[in-house]
């Protein structure tokens, strides 16, 4: 009742005063102070029906229609704002975000530089260009563009934790811990940062640090899946099965519809020779995902481990149906059917 009593204030000043643009503004400022973008842009809509040059709504109706993923009518508003104010960096950066989602580098890579050119001590567009570089690979790069917005802004933990995946891929471990904890250090209460400490000092073999982050990740965010899982990984790569059982099944629990947690559980029953409790998570993974290549190979590859080579035969076909072009499934059938052929000629023997 209480918003419904605001949103009719608001629309009774519109009525009042219908060229009153502020009226308006504060109007669309509620409905997106509440998510509720549907109404925002339509509300932008009577703006510009008042005032076609309207910049402000311009930029605003493009930034909801990329986070609602509708790109054409997001660069339709920006190129429009473009053109309202040819000078203002915030639309070519805008615009170098749109070409970076749907993958044209050169056209964001111009647009991003031109904002900067406008604007060269934005930390923000540096960060950008950092991502669009690592979106292509090129490491190097992108870990100046994000060295220079550290530079500009220090307290940015995101740019550190970026430039730490970069040294992780680089095998620079060590330097990677350091910019996570500086990450960490700026915001002691985020949840990334903690885990992808977790991460780093589990790939080092460092578990005794590896699971202080990792609680302290859990702690943060109680139903943080990806710190289940990758908390779990860490288990079994310190052989402590067991725990590592307990927590995909707690990952489980908290995301039921993702099958990533499923499939490493049943990989370490297989593991530990709990075939059938493996099989009955692989194929209920298998369910959900609504019959995955993968994962039917999965389940052929214990029943090969249990001998019973009929129902390994049955579900190889399956997943060469589905996965026709997959040569490495392929590959698996025919060692696997050569094997249990020479075995059967032995038997005879």
């Amino acid at each position: 009742m209480f918003r419904e009593n605001i949103i009719a204030e608001l629309k009774s000043k519109i009525n009042q005063e219908p060229n009153n643009i502020e009226n308006y503004r504060n109007l669309a400022n509620y409905y997106i102070g509440s998510t509720d973008y549907d109404n925002a842009l339509l509300v932008y809509e009577d703006i510009l029906k008042i005032q076609p040059d309207d910049y402000q709504s311009l930029i605003n109706m493009g930034s909801i229609y990329f986070y609602k993923k509708r790109f054409p009518e997001a660069l339709k508003c920006n190129n429009k704002a473009k053109e309202v104010e040819p000078d203002n960096y915030a639309t070519y950066y805008n615009l170098g975000n749109i070409y970076a989602e749907i993958e044209n580098f050169e056209l964001a890579l111009s647009n991003y530089e031109k904002a900067l050119e406008l604007n060269p001590d934005n930390s923000d567009i540096y960060s950008a260009l950092g991502y669009l570089y690592q979106d292509v690979d090129n490491l190097e790069e992108a870990k100046r563009y994000y060295q220079k917005a550290i530079e500009l802004n220090d307290t940015n933990s995101d740019n550190y934790i970026n430039i730490a995946n970069i040294e992780q891929n680089l095998y620079e471990y060590e330097d990677a811990i350091i910019n996570y904890q500086k990450a960490y250090d700026l915001n002691n209460q985020n949840s990334k940062a903690a885990l992808c400490l977790a991460n780093a000092y589990s790939t080092v073999k460092n578990y005794p640090k590896a699971q202080e982050f990792f609680q302290r990740a859990i702690e943060l965010e109680p139903e943080y899946y990806s710190a289940f899982v990758c908390r779990a990984i860490a288990y079994s790569d310190d052989n402590k099965n067991e725990d590592a059982i307990e927590t995909l099944k707690n990952a489980i629990e908290i995301a039921p519809e993702k099958i990533n947690a499923y499939i490493i559980l049943a990989n370490i029953l297989t593991d530990e020779k709990r075939y059938d409790e493996a099989l009955m998570i692989y194929k209920t993974a298998n369910t959900i995902s609504n019959d995955n290549p993968k994962l039917i190979t999965l389940i052929a590859n214990v029943y090969v481990l249990t001998n019973n080579y009929t129902q390994a035969i049955k579900y190889y076909k399956k997943a060469i149906k589905l996965d026709p072009k997959n040569n490495e499934i392929k590959l698996i059938y025919i060692e696997m059917a050569s094997h249990y052929i020479e075995n059967k000629l032995k038997g005879r023997k």
